[in-house]
């Protein structure tokens, strides 16, 4: 792969919105329905109604992107720009911040179940999970643009720096089996806990620690301020870079030619398997304070994944180089897509003292609920912060839940702070189908988006009389 397009990295994280979740790894909607299994995950000390088993794949599927710059609707003019991309002001003015974030999380139960036996609640996954995080300096997006000609009004014939350092890109799969067991102790505390095998499936990171560039910006010419090719050529371009990019990929990953550079990066699925192993765990419990009300914590996803240094590749940059713009150089420093390797000069590294144990995600959830109308009516308050790469993202969300029948379930929410208090959260659950999201927007432009949707069918009986007490 000779070329890595900033345009693909824009659209990267923007595909993954407009198909679908953000801040929490699953549907905080869900989490006073007593009748969906998808509570579940965001709390292994609550318990269902009954037990359940959710269709394979499509039971349990959740997807979630979050921006601080991007909404959809830029994403949608991204996708429609074409050539005229770099010309577009307005999309480029949100992205001239000094950090630009993107996270996108995908998870997916290929086999899930949970069952009453005596006095606790046992739950079964084998899951898929995919965590990707991104932080865009934007001196990147300012050189970008003036070196395909645009934004140059004030720059022409200058020697410009740009600052392109502390950025970074995180992508992790992996599969995940989980046995979790809940348990009433007394008739108002219930605690619970799922333990997790990690199997890695996949690792790619690009860390750009340093990276500052000196560019001499050729000079607007009389016809229309374009820039062609030759405007460039006599120019000097020089950088001082300390950067990195690694894979771990069983099968597959980046190789190298003859003088150390990156060829291409191989992924082949008939060879691809475990590259590398871990441990996880999530606790939860719930607290009846007084019969309506019921206060609940967990902590989510404590745990690591050690990769293989056998399937991991490693390429790096570092010093210094200075060269003059001609018409041979012009397609690697100028012409090329912005995150060109040749144009980083990436070479292969050691992996010697690459890190290869990586932490979870992890999530700390409080929540507070109060019943109405004999339970059949709650309305309830929660927090979430997840740590994700490269900064931790927070949430309250505000809900009323119905819940008449274990067959008929219904959320609204309403969760301020990543979507600015412009969305609201809706839930259903109708027999076995439960569709659900936190960021119904309620505009145009959302920077936080989210779906669920899942299906299950009853499995066993509800608790016994003795197990309640």
């Amino acid at each position: 792969m000779k070329r890595f397009g900033c345009k693909v990295l824009l659209l990267l994280g923007g595909m993954f919105v407009l198909g679908g979740t953000a801040q929490a790894q699953y549907l905080r909607s869900s989490y006073f329905m007593e009748g969906t299994s998808a509570r579940l995950q965001l709390n292994p000390g609550l318990q269902p109604t009954r037990g359940y088993f959710n269709i394979p794949v499509i039971g349990s599927l959740n997807v979630s992107a979050s921006s601080n710059v991007l909404g959809t609707s830029d994403i949608i003019d991204v996708l429609d720009s074409k050539n005229s991309l770099y010309s577009n002001d307005k999309l480029f003015d949100k992205l001239l911040q000094s950090d630009n974030r993107l996270n996108v999380n995908l998870n997916t139960d290929i086999l899930s179940f949970g069952w009453y036996r005596g006095k606790g609640f046992w739950t079964f996954n084998v899951g898929l999970r995919t965590d990707i995080g991104a932080s865009l300096a934007k001196d990147m997006f300012s050189m970008m643009r003036n070196m395909k000609g645009f934004a140059l009004e004030d720059k022409a014939g200058t020697t410009a720096n740009y600052d392109l350092s502390n950025q970074s890109v995180n992508v992790k799969a992996y599969a995940e089996v989980g046995l979790g067991y809940s348990r009433r102790i007394t008739e108002k505390l219930t605690v619970g806990a799922r333990v997790k095998v990690l199997l890695g499936l996949a690792r790619a990171e690009v860390n750009i620690n340093k990276f500052n560039v000196d560019l001499d910006l050729p000079n607007l010419n009389a016809t229309g301020g374009e820039v062609s090719p030759s405007d460039w050529y006599g120019k000097e371009y020089s950088y001082t870079a300390d950067a990195n990019v690694l894979t771990t990929l069983k099968g597959g990953g980046m190789t190298f030619n003859e003088d150390g550079k990156i060829n291409k990066f191989d992924m082949k699925l008939e060879d691809m398997g475990i590259s590398g192993t871990g441990f996880g765990i999530d606790l939860g419990a719930s607290y009846k304070i007084w019969d309506n009300l019921t206060v609940s914590a967990s902590v989510l996803d404590l745990g690591f994944l050690n990769w293989k240094e056998s399937e991991t590749t490693v390429a790096t940059v570092t010093g210094n180089e200075n060269v003059t713009i001609d018409e041979n150089n012009y397609d690697r420093y100028i012409g090329g897509d912005f995150l060109s390797v040749e144009r980083f000069d990436f070479k292969k590294g050691s992996t010697e003292n690459v890190k290869n144990k990586t932490r979870l995600y992890s999530t700390v959830l409080i929540a507070g609920e109060y019943g109405l109308l004999n339970n059949k009516l709650s309305v309830g308050a929660m927090y979430t912060a997840r740590f994700v790469e490269p900064k931790t993202l927070n949430e309250l969300t505000f809900s009323a839940t119905l819940r008449p029948a274990n067959w008929l379930n219904a959320a609204i929410s309403y969760s301020p702070i990543l979507a600015s208090g412009k969305s609201i959260g809706v839930a259903v659950k109708l027999g076995p189908l439960f569709v659900g999201t936190d960021y119904m927007f309620l505009g145009r432009n959302s920077k936080t988006v989210n779906g669920f949707v899942g299906i299950s069918l009853p499995l066993g009986g509800k608790p016994s009389a003795s197990s309640e007490n």
